[in-house]
């Protein structure tokens, strides 16, 4: 009788075929991917409603890493087109600051119960999600650094605020970061710690942010010089990619002309009448919310009675941090980003008024 030998495949061959079939999916899923994604982009730079063009173009000039998109399928003429309007260099009002009232410490309303003189607010206004940080009395509110400022790699948020044992935070300045993969290290513009300029040149104009020795939130352009001699203690400056400057309300008026945005995460700063500080972060990039423009975030700081406020950095960079969590949803695919300051909140035993 004949013995027939069936010839299997060797177990190499079969893994082999498995990795083959594996790549395969992978590849055309990526290809299919990339289709979509060409699509959609073409559809917002080419499709029928310029508003939505503008929009869309916005937003991606806004961010590091994607700034080139809007190019896709668009001349570069057509994609400077949607530029916003440049108002870094445009003069502004100074802050009158008799229109802002700090009761003294012991006057000063605090809640009955859970964490004193802190109220978080959690913001839901149709499709633009984020939170509220309303901080009553403002000596709390400081400005923290990483360390060896523009020396070395900035810290995620987390860590700044137990830096400075506080008890919430947010992002704040600008700082350098070529293709979206800088380390957080080196600021833009003017940093101003405890009344002395950390970064910084004294007859160089910036659009500024910060705090002076009475606890009044100044927004508007000024040189680091006029800050100091100002009172200032703490303060940075940011512009977007574009030069939109960072003044959002000053003297309870609309900067309408920094308004013109896209749709991104964002960060800002207020204050009240009563001395309050607003502490604002909204997310985007995500299912959930895409995110808010600019006069989205000036609508919901004047809500809340901002009479002078201004726009931080946003995008990956907007965090907010509470009960040393971040409370907020970080755009960051890469998680929280390394960042060189922060507004720091004290507890209430701790003040720097």
């Amino acid at each position: 009788m004949k013995n027939t030998k069936r010839n299997h495949p060797s177990g190499g061959s079969a893994v082999l075929r498995h990795l083959g079939r594996t790549l395969f999916f992978l590849i055309w899923t990526l290809l299919l991917t990339a289709i979509v994604l060409l699509g959609v982009i073409y559809v917002m730079e080419k499709g029928p409603s310029p508003t939505l063009t503008a929009m869309f173009c916005r937003s991606m000039r806004e961010t590091s890493a994607l700034r080139w998109v809007p190019t896709v399928f668009l001349t570069e003429a057509e994609a400077d087109s949607y530029k916003t309007v440049v108002t870094e260099d445009v003069d502004t009002e100074a802050v009158n600051t008799s229109l802002i009232h700090i009761a003294a410490g012991d006057e000063q309303i605090t809640e009955q119960s859970g964490e004193p003189s802190l109220q978080l607010i959690d913001i839901a206004e149709g499709r633009v999600k984020g939170k509220l940080l309303i901080v009553k009395d403002p000596s709390r509110v400081i400005l923290g650094t990483s360390d060896n400022l523009g020396r070395q790699a900035g810290l995620q948020l987390t860590d700044l605020v137990a830096k400075y044992g506080g008890v919430a935070g947010i992002n704040a300045g600008g700082f350098n970061d070529e293709n979206g993969l800088g380390n957080g290290g080196i600021p833009q513009g003017l940093v101003i710690t405890q009344g002395d300029m950390a970064w910084g040149n004294p007859g160089t104009t910036y659009n500024v942010i910060g705090f002076d020795g009475d606890n009044i939130l100044h927004v508007g352009r000024m040189t680091a010089r006029n800050a100091l001699s100002l009172g200032i203690r703490n303060a940075v400056s940011f512009v977007t990619h574009d030069g939109l400057a960072s003044a959002l309300i000053i003297n309870g008026e609309i900067q309408t002309q920094n308004l013109a945005s896209g749709v991104n995460p964002r960060t800002a700063i207020g204050q009240r009448s009563d001395g309050a500080v607003l502490l604002l972060v909204l997310d985007g990039r995500s299912i959930n919310t895409l995110g808010a423009t600019m006069e989205n975030t000036c609508d919901i700081l004047l809500r809340y009675g901002a009479v002078n406020a201004g726009n931080l950095d946003g995008g990956s960079s907007s965090v907010m941090v509470y009960g040393g969590e971040i409370i907020n949803n970080c755009a960051s695919v890469t998680g929280p980003r390394k960042i060189p300051t922060g507004f720091i909140v004290l507890p209430e035993e701790v003040s720097h008024g």
